[in-house]
């Protein structure tokens, strides 16, 4: 629902949530009136705030989990409010307290300290009372600020593209064995005798706690785990393979380190590369939300959310064909959107596959075949033209709510793309200089394929400023 009115309103969820909760602070002090001190203010308020809180959700519903809250007053002015909640609401609760202070008509800045979206265990707000004093000598009132300094609880990053740098703490014993249908409950144990259906789940790589495996592709595995020495929580990324010999391990390293240089807001952040036992990985930002697919069967995309969308995935390839990189793996399934569709980052690189499949030649070409090129379902290596074919099948999928070629078939898929002419229902309200850019991106031959960055871009633009008038 909130995804729903931030599509609709065109703001970001973290804003919509903190307006909300601004203006529901002042009605949550109404409703709990009888309960509240005559002389209590903001922070006597935010002292008391989490027995309030389950003391009057547990009289409706005894089973209730509301969230935890905690307030320490650190001086007559300044308190920090901890917050942890699964449903990850703390710029709801950010704005609640804007609100109460609005009520109390106090003048109270808040900080966010830390926050359990960016892999800090909990969150953490900072408020400080701006305090009148009278100036004696002068007869004037003084506004004193809140002292707030940029080295208080700032974080240290820390990137590192060494392979040494987390290669220090494993040895071959700190592999467990589970079964690949294991991956989200890691119950049971697998039989190493039997690789088939058998994955790898380490209990440790380098400097990273392995808590379960979140994603597991046609050679390629991804972690999530924490980061014991930032204390953030990372994705983590690896080969399936069991043996991994040296022409696999170098160029997976050397393209991880290529894409930790890369910083683009539409692309996922590599935070670390590293090697152990021969087995490479490499470190990502942790991202929650939801997939451009499943946000597609949720029902039609907007135009301007469409346009906005695929401006932003466009950024985002374009950015990774500057550093010399082919994605390999462009499908709504490698795309994660923000909960409110206003954030979208790029992930999953293909490499791993790329690597299996010329290592074996004999191997299926690993992808959804849907959305991979022509050209490379007939054996021919990744390029940027085919990135751009991929991405004109995503384009087609937000605009017409259907895949342009849906097989599992890759001869079928071949077939369909040298006979492929879109019904012009598939196209619903999608304006015709639009449509001719994503057929001509999906062209079955690569020299004639529209892969021009700026010209693509040059059409997006066009139509969000004429969607905005």
């Amino acid at each position: 629902m909130l995804g729903a009115g931030c599509e609709l309103l065109q703001v970001e969820l973290d804003d919509l949530l903190r307006t909300v909760g601004r203006f529901a602070g002042p009605e949550l002090i109404g409703f709990a009136n009888t309960m509240l001190h005559p002389e209590w203010k903001t922070f006597e308020l935010l002292a008391n705030v989490e027995s309030l809180i389950h003391r009057t959700i547990r009289m409706q519903n005894p089973t209730a989990q509301p969230a935890n809250i905690q307030a320490f007053r650190l001086s007559e002015n300044e308190a920090h409010v901890v917050y942890s909640s699964r449903r990850g609401l703390c710029t709801l609760a950010h704005g609640i307290i804007e609100g109460v202070a609005d009520f109390y008509k106090e003048n109270i800045t808040i900080r966010e300290v830390t926050c359990a979206k960016q892999g800090h265990p909990f969150c953490t707000f900072e408020a400080k009372r701006v305090v009148v004093q009278d100036e004696i000598t002068e007869g004037k009132s003084i506004v004193i600020e809140p002292t707030v300094t940029s080295e208080s609880f700032q974080e240290t990053f820390v990137a590192s593209d060494s392979v040494g740098d987390s290669s220090a703490a494993s040895n071959s014993s700190s592999f467990d064995w589970f079964p690949a249908n294991a991956a989200a409950s890691r119950e049971g144990s697998g039989i190493r005798g039997s690789q088939k259906n058998v994955i790898p789940f380490p209990k440790r790589l380098g400097r990273y706690a392995i808590q379960e495996i979140i994603g597991v592709g046609g050679m390629g595995v991804v972690y999530r785990g924490t980061d014991d020495v930032l204390n953030r929580v990372v994705a983590i990324k690896t080969l399936k393979s069991v043996k991994i010999g040296r022409e696999l391990a170098d160029p997976f390293i050397e393209e991880a380190r290529a894409m930790a240089r890369l910083s683009h807001e539409n692309v996922v952040r590599v935070y670390d590369v590293g090697e152990i036992d021969g087995r490479p990985f490499f470190v990502m930002e942790y991202l929650t939300g939801q997939a451009l697919s499943k946000r597609i069967r949720q029902g039609q995309v907007s135009l301007q959310l469409g346009a906005e969308l695929f401006k932003k995935i466009l950024q985002g390839v374009n950015a990774v064909h500057k550093i010399g990189l082919v994605h390999r793996d462009i499908k709504p399934d490698n795309i994660m959107l923000s909960l409110d569709s206003r954030k979208c980052h790029l992930l999953d690189f293909g490499l791993a596959d790329e690597l299996c499949v010329k290592r074996d030649v004999s191997k299926r070409l690993s992808g959804t075949p849907g959305f991979i090129a022509p050209e490379r379902l007939r054996g021919y290596p990744a390029d940027y033209k085919s990135d751009f074919f991929s991405l004109g099948c995503v384009a087609y999928e937000i605009f017409s709510g259907r895949r342009a070629f849906d097989s599992d078939s890759t001869q079928a898929v071949i077939s369909s793309m040298q006979r492929f002419e879109p019904r012009e229902s598939d196209w619903r309200d999608t304006p015709d200089e639009l449509r001719k850019l994503i057929v001509s991106m999906m062209h079955i031959d690569a020299s004639e394929r529209m892969t021009d960055y700026e010209e693509i871009d040059n059409v997006l633009d066009a139509m969000l400023i004429q969607l905005s008038k």
